[in-house]
């Protein structure tokens, strides 16, 4: 299996592309939407969403959970 060596890795300092945080966090089209609907900040930049690495780490956490809190 061929990962990229970027899969997973979200730095805080960097601002993402929807191509690129789908590809690095291996989402579907539909979760992307469901984080946007959830309240992922995001800004326009042409034509394309653009998402600073803080607000998905800030999104990611937000919605963490754990075995316990799952099961409820």
């Amino acid at each position: 299996m061929n990962k990229s060596k970027n899969e997973g890795c979200i730095r805080t300092d960097e601002a993402y592309s929807k191509t690129c945080v789908i590809e690095r966090l291996g989402i579907s089209q539909r979760f992307w939407d469901q984080m946007l609907d959830q309240g992922l900040p995001f800004t326009v930049v042409g034509h394309s969403r653009w998402v600073t690495g803080v607000a998905l780490m800030e999104y990611l956490t937000r919605f963490a959970q754990t075995k316990q809190n799952r099961a409820e």
